[in-house]
């Protein structure tokens, strides 16, 4: 814990919010999209939903702030985002077009966020003032990585003329159907407002009260791991849907995320602030060691190259304040010491554990009989304070095999 923290005036916001600015519609229509950002309002009937022209489905993170947006790793990223979003064959969205266009609010229709679960995607909107998103469904990780950043989510429709018209909307519209730790991170503006105000005891977790019934291995180690409500760690029975924030045993993150999480740090918590327990982080160069051997002629052009190199130092940079163990470039030849989750797996899992990770193949892990899962940027930050994450116990999936097993197989 960060002493400095505790101190921190923390305040929940108004009950209501009103949202001031425009609203953007990702239409299949190209042309649409381009007088939206010349200046022009779209009309939207929200009553006739049939009348209205089609909004694009499944725009993914990647269409939000492509991989090379990605090297950015601060406010910047707020002149970009949909700049990958397609439209039939063009790309109508340049940089800083959203960002000059006053937007608040973004609408598009379903399977909002698909994809990889890199935070760049909504942290570029939150910095363009997109505020809301609003989309008939939400992808899960795209939909907590809003939250823990205290940009709004709904699937309300409803919400645009209420936007338009500058009324007050209720935050329990989008709390509505939440479990009780994302309402308060919702009402609270994000995760690390809600972490502080936790530390300062000004919310309460709910008491996980499960009876003893048998339980999977994972189980076990949530239960082993996650919070009782009381401030200790451990409770005697978990199931399905439970929720909380659990122990973390190691906490690992590589050079896409480490340095946009390192600059919250920085700027929320203290340049000179310790990270809790640095001995169970881990960072690893793994990601874009080869760049400079693969990157495009038209992206090194760009820059690209010179800004993969800055998310290089500010890792080295906040592991040697911080007395964190990187996982480097190799010193005698081309090439990293190592795969973040494979070096995981090789040489730090152990069974009973719970780790968490940046890489989407942190569950690797869980091969030696631990539970390991991926995290966002804002969850990897915030476990720099608190040492722990937020989780809900999963449902278990049974796999029947049937027939005979070849030899050596087990």
């Amino acid at each position: 814990m960060i002493n400095a923290l505790l101190d921190r005036k923390i305040e929940k916001p108004p009950d209501n919010v009103r949202l001031k600015g425009r609203i953007l519609f990702l239409t299949e229509d190209p042309e649409l999209i381009k007088r939206q950002l010349a200046g022009e309002d779209l009309p939207w009937d929200t009553k006739n939903p049939a009348n209205n022209p089609k909004l694009r489905d499944d725009i993914s993170t990647d269409e939000i702030t492509p991989a090379h947006i990605c090297f950015f790793f601060d406010e910047t990223l707020g002149e970009f985002p949909y700049t990958g979003l397609k439209c039939g064959n063009e790309l109508p969205i340049q940089r800083a077009d959203v960002k000059k266009g006053g937007f608040v609010a973004a609408v598009s229709g379903k399977r909002r966020g698909k994809g990889s679960s890199r935070e760049q995607s909504p942290y570029a909107e939150l910095c363009a003032g997109i505020r809301v998103v609003l989309a008939e469904n939400i992808e899960r990780i795209y939909k907590q990585n809003c939250q823990n950043l205290g940009v709004l989510t709904s699937t309300n429709f409803e919400l645009i003329d209420k936007i338009r018209g500058g009324e007050e909307i209720p935050l329990s519209e989008f709390t509505h159907g939440e479990d009780e730790i994302t309402r308060q991170i919702i009402e609270y503006g994000g995760l690390f407002n809600f972490n502080v105000a936790r530390m300062q005891k000004k919310v309460s977790l709910p008491v996980i009260d499960t009876k003893p019934r048998p339980m999977t291995v994972a189980e076990k180690i949530f239960a082993r791991h996650i919070s009782n409500g009381a401030g200790k760690v451990g409770v005697k029975s978990v199931k399905p849907g439970d929720t909380g924030f659990a122990y973390t045993d190691l906490r690992f993150s590589h050079e896409y995320v480490t340095p946009m999480a390192a600059i919250f740090f920085d700027q929320l918590v203290g340049r000179d602030a310790p990270v809790n327990d640095p001995a169970s982080v881990l960072f690893f160069r793994d990601h874009l060691t080869f760049l400079d051997e693969t990157i495009s002629e038209q992206k090194r052009k760009m820059g690209l190259l010179d800004l993969a190199t800055q998310l290089k130092l500010k890792q080295e940079d906040f592991a040697r304040q911080r007395g964190i163990r990187l996982h480097g470039e190799l010193k005698d030849r081309k090439g990293s010491e190592g795969i973040c989750h494979s070096v995981v797996l090789e040489s730090y899992a152990l069974p009973g554990q719970l780790i968490v990770g940046s890489d989407s193949h942190t569950p690797h892990s869980g091969a030696v009989g631990c539970v390991a899962f991926g995290i966002g940027t804002t969850d990897v930050f915030n476990s720099w304070i608190t040492h722990d994450v937020r989780v809900r116990v999963p449902e278990s999936v049974k796999v029947s095999i049937r027939g005979k097993m070849r030899r050596n197989v087990t």
